[in-house]
């Protein structure tokens, strides 16, 4: 009996975790609880502004969801965000006809510090081949920016393309979230500056309410 009860109480330390959307007791081998991944897959069909298309609004439940995957060492959690957005994003690769998925990078110092690229991690969840550019700059985190010149000062030429042909491709750009857009349009600034992409577009699983293209 003793014995029983000490197995099921390391279970529980395993697999027992708040869910990030909801912050209910999760008891199952899941982060993201069953009644708020139902909620998600509900409300999670393909939005655009202009050309930049995402899934959801970047509120308090989804800050908590990407923090998780990002930040808390919950690596696995990709597994059940690529799920939520493997469909729609490829929905829309096969409706833009799109030639280079490209993924936004993060700098060499931000990979070791987090151990993986959360954008890449996601794409291999989904099983989407991407080509990469690179992040020269270790840029502050964006979030520490409230003014949007500090923002587009801190991004400004970060990123290189190290030989990509993206002449008359058409191109999707996948981030997790964008919020004012400084950073996807640095990248764009680098991915124009030698090539003549057909056009491109922008995937991310969140966009901030305050966003304008």
């Amino acid at each position: 009996m003793i014995e029983k009860k000490f197995v099921q109480s390391i279970k529980e330390l395993i697999f027992s975790q708040r869910c990030p959307i909801c912050l209910r007791s999760n008891s199952d081998s899941h982060y993201i609880c069953f009644e708020c991944y139902r909620d998600l897959k509900r409300k999670g069909s393909l939005k655009n502004i202009e050309n930049y298309y995402y899934l959801y609004y970047y509120d308090e439940s989804i800050k908590r969801l990407i923090a998780d995957f990002k930040l808390k060492n919950r690596k696995s959690l990709g597994k059940e965000i690529a799920l939520l957005m493997k469909k729609p994003l490829n929905s829309l690769i096969g409706e833009k006809n799109v030639d280079i998925v490209l993924p936004v990078p993060i700098s060499k110092a931000r990979e070791r510090e987090r151990g993986f690229n959360q954008v890449e991690e996601l794409l291999e969840e989904c099983e989407i081949s991407y080509e990469k550019v690179y992040r020269e700059k270790n840029t502050e985190h964006m979030y520490k920016f409230l003014n949007e010149e500090k923002r587009k000062e801190n991004i400004y030429k970060a990123f290189q393309n190290k030989g990509l042909d993206l002449n008359g491709k058409t191109i999707l750009i996948v981030d997790d979230i964008v919020t004012t857009g400084s950073t996807i349009k640095e990248m764009i600034k680098e991915l124009t500056k030698k090539s003549t992409p057909k056009q491109i577009y922008i995937f991310s699983f969140a966009v901030s309410k305050i966003f304008k293209p």
